[in-house]
C-alpha cells in the first residue's frame, strides 16, 4: 500500500512543491487549503483527496481526519505547513489579526496534531513535520506577530518531541528563511524578495528529512547564501 501524507496549505509555495514531490514517489496525499483555485489539476487524480476549508474551523479538519482513519487507515506524515504573516509595523496590528495569526499558525497545527497524534500512536509510527520560519529563531522587524506565532509552534513541537520518542513518531521543525512565494503579495511592508531561496528546493530537503529512517533532527534552519 502507498504511503501516506497529509499537507495543509498544500495550494501553493512549498506545499505544492511537496505536493509534487511525493506525488512523484506514489504517496497517497490528502491535500488542505483554503484556495480551491491551486487544485485544479489534482481534484480528479487518483490517490489525491482534497479538502478545501479553512484550516483553523473543526469541520476543515475532521474532513481530513476522516480520510486518514476511514479511507486509507494509515498516515505517514503530517505536514502542519499553512500559515499567514501580517509585516507591518506593531502599532498597527489590530486584535482581529492577532486572533486570525494565532489560529491559523499556532492553534490549528496543535489541533490538527492533536486530533491525529493518537492514530499514529495506534500505529505505532509516523513522522510530524511543522513548517515553521527563521522567525521562530529570531525576532525580525515588523514580524511581531508572526514572529510570537512561530516561537510557540517551536516550544510546542519541542515538547511533543519528548512524549512521541517513545512511540516511534518523530517531531520535526523546519525554520526557514525568506522563500520566494505569494505569501508576501498582500504585506503591507513588501520585503525584497529577490534573494529570496526557492521553494523547490526547500521542499526537497523536507521529503529527504521525513523519509530518512537512520536519523531523525530535531530542528533545521535552511538559510539562503544571498543576503
Amino acid at each position: 500500500m502507498n504511503k501516506v501524507a497529509v499537507i495543509t496549505g498544500a495550494a501553493g509555495g512549498i506545499g505544492k512543491e511537496l505536493t509534487t514531490l511525493y506525488r512523484k514517489k506514489n504517496y497517497s496525499l490528502i491535500l488542505a487549503d483554503k484556495d480551491g483555485s491551486g487544485f485544479s489539476e489534482l481534484k480528479t487524480k487518483e490517490g489525491v483527496e482534497v479538502v478545501i476549508g479553512d484550516i483553523t474551523k473543526s469541520e476543515t479538519r475532521k474532513r481530513i481526519v476522516d480520510f486518514v482513519t476511514q479511507k486509507y487507515k494509515k498516515l505517514d506524515i503530517l505536514i502542519n505547513n499553512a500559515g499567514i504573516t501580517f509585516i507591518q509595523p506593531f502599532e498597527d496590528n489590530t486584535e482581529e489579526q492577532l486572533n486570525r495569526i494565532v489560529d491559523t499558525n499556532l492553534k490549528a497545527p496543535i489541533l490538527l496534531t492533536h486530533e491525529l497524534y493518537g492514530f499514529m500512536k495506534l500505529q505505532g509510527e509516523g513522522v510530524i513535520i511543522f513548517t515553521n520560519s527563521s522567525a521562530g529563531k529570531q525576532g525580525y522587524p515588523n514580524h511581531t506577530l508572526y514572529s510570537t506565532t512561530k516561537f510557540g509552534l517551536s516550544g510546542f513541537a519541542q515538547s511533543l518531541r519528548h512524549e512521541a520518542r517513545k512511540f516511534n513518531i518523530r517531531i520535526l521543525s523546519v525554520h526557514p528563511g525568506g522563500i520566494k512565494t505569494p505569501f508576501y503579495d498582500h504585506a503591507k511592508e513588501k520585503p525584497d524578495t529577490s534573494g529570496y531561496m526557492d521553494a523547490r528546493k526547500v521542499a526537497e530537503i523536507i521529503v529527504y528529512l521525513s523519509e530518512t529512517s537512520d536519523l531523525s533532527p530535531d530542528e533545521i534552519v535552511i538559510n539562503r547564501l544571498s543576503k
